[in-house]
């Protein structure tokens, strides 16, 4: 069954996305678009937008989700950033990937030391170069993540909103720390290859962070970028999701049934927060035959963000693997 056009039809029929200009035409005028009945302004509403950015829309057929590619393809990079070698994660499940070089850097502006990893390969096969980046290590570095929510962001770019400063410190300090030479001699080499960028929990964060920098600065094309998080939690504020959202045709959030950590910090307050699209949501175990949704707002109160409870273990478990224990292991064969 292609769960994507079933998925597509279904949100279709239920959102309007026939209506998405509408709906930001709508939001441009100061009113709220009611999803109920597919209306601007109308009142009472059981469901509305004021948000353009949670306008409905799906990606194009070009750019579309694919969970074949992203099992057997994205889910062995992410993975083998949680190994200190993860060139044992390709040997087993991806042999025509080669490293280029691994970076581990203390990420912590102020406090105890906690550790930021992440490393780049390529793939002369696939013609593809990769950056991956490792998720949470520790109560440490969670404790560090959760207390920045509160110290505030800073600025990416100035057409490109806001991050968390702990989010910007931990990828900055990767990219001063080797990242950013080894990057730039990949794409010297490369220069028609495709860049993946892929990250799990932290590591999402940063992947995040990472793809539009390179891409803001005119390193790459983002026509040319694949973004792929698993468990990402909120990055920045409303501004850098408008921002992430024109730049990157192909951007894909996944989450997890109840995983906790997409949802914080929350996503109102004075400082707006926001997901960028796109998020694709298994509401199951993820196992080869269960269905995902492609989720049509950016972060509105549809998909994932219906769950008003967690399951802790849903955040380590993706694809039916517990994948930080898989990629440490070196992604042996499942």
């Amino acid at each position: 069954m292609n769960y994507f056009l079933v998925s597509s039809i279904l949100i279709s029929l239920i959102f309007g996305i026939s209506d998405a200009s509408k709906c930001s035409d709508c939001i441009a005028s100061g009113k709220h678009w009611c999803v109920t009945v597919n209306e601007c302004g109308f009142s009472p509403c059981v469901t509305s937008i004021s948000k353009a950015l949670n306008c409905p829309e799906l990606p194009d057929k070009a750019h579309a989700y694919d969970d074949a590619f992203v099992r057997s393809k994205i889910l062995v990079t992410t993975a083998a950033a949680f190994n200190n070698h993860p060139d044992k994660c390709f040997k087993n499940a991806m042999p025509t990937m080669s490293l280029s070089k691994t970076f581990s850097v203390n990420c912590s502006a102020e406090g105890p030391q906690t550790n930021c990893f992440g490393f780049t390969s390529f793939d002369t096969t696939q013609k593809v170069i990769v950056m991956s980046f490792r998720g949470t290590q520790g109560a440490t570095q969670l404790t560090e993540e959760i207390l920045d929510f509160f110290t505030g962001k800073k600025l990416f770019f100035p057409d490109a909103g806001h991050i968390f400063t702990y989010f910007y410190d931990a990828f900055f300090f990767l990219w001063n720390g080797g990242l950013s030479q080894d990057i730039r001699n990949l794409k010297y080499k490369y220069p028609g290859y495709e860049l993946w960028v892929t990250g799990h929990s932290l590591g999402g964060a940063i992947a995040s962070i990472a793809a539009s920098y390179v891409v803001h600065t005119g390193l790459f094309d983002g026509n040319n970028v694949k973004l792929v998080t698993m468990g990402q939690p909120r990055t920045g504020d409303y501004d850098y999701a408008v921002w992430h959202d024109k730049t990157f045709p192909y951007s894909f959030r996944i989450v997890h049934h109840k995983d906790i950590v997409p949802h914080i910090p929350p996503q109102y307050g004075k400082d707006e927060l926001f997901h960028h699209r796109t998020e694709v949501w298994y509401n199951n175990n993820m196992s080869t035959t269960d269905p995902y949704h492609i989720c049509a707002e950016a972060d509105g109160l549809y998909c994932s963000n219906r769950q008003l409870d967690s399951y802790p273990p849903d955040h380590l478990t993706y694809f039916d693997i517990n994948m930080p224990d898989w990629g440490s292991q070196g992604c042996p064969k499942m």
